[in-house]
């Protein structure tokens, strides 16, 4: 059964709130400079910090599900490298909420934030595309009152020669330094 169809759609439905939401933003991470940040949601590939896939996008084997954890990796390290908040790691939030409801988010990222301390709160999307072997991130920024501080979108394509197995072990690596990038150029959109 293919599923492109309905990843895609979700996949835009979050874009949707990202640009919608981008419209209430300041659009720039620059005042959060140095502030614990920590991650509502990094997703599609997975909206708990185990690591488990949402069931809504449930990889459909193996392989693909140790691409998506790649891919998470790549997100994670590019937030962590930014040189706009300190982040902390998704596997350290408390509390996780297994879906943002775009009526009430602006609460629940607050009650987020408090239950972990936060200064700032990340949700990003992120989507890996096997078949042209590219990564695609959405970021949202929300201070610690929940409202909307920046958002953007941004893609990182893959190796040229395109990986002859994009599933493979030996191309885990290739996922996430993808990923990696993509976040790097969201941020950068938003001086992070």
């Amino acid at each position: 059964m293919n599923t492109t169809h309905p990843r895609l759609t979700l996949f835009l439905a979050g874009l949707l709130a990202v640009v919608t939401l981008s419209s209430c933003t300041e659009g720039s991470l620059s005042r959060l400079r140095n502030v614990r940040t920590g991650a509502i949601g990094i997703g599609p590939t997975g909206s708990l910090p185990s690591d488990h896939p949402s069931l809504r996008l449930k990889p459909e084997s193996p392989e693909e599900l140790r691409v998506h954890q790649a891919v998470r990796r790549g997100v994670e390290r590019a937030l962590d490298d930014s040189r706009a908040f300190h982040y902390i790691p998704f596997s350290q939030m408390k509390e996780v909420p297994q879906h943002l409801n775009p009526f009430n988010e602006r609460a629940e990222v607050k009650k987020f934030a408090s239950t972990n301390r936060l200064e700032a709160v990340v949700r990003v999307w992120v989507t890996p595309s096997l078949k042209h072997q590219s990564v695609t991130v959405g970021l949202l920024a929300h201070g610690r009152s929940g409202k909307p501080v920046s958002s953007d979108l941004a893609t990182a394509h893959g190796p040229n020669p395109p990986l002859k197995n994009p599933t493979a072990r030996a191309s885990l690596s290739t996922w996430e330094k993808t990923a990696y990038e993509a976040t790097k150029k969201a941020l950068a959109k938003v001086r992070g």
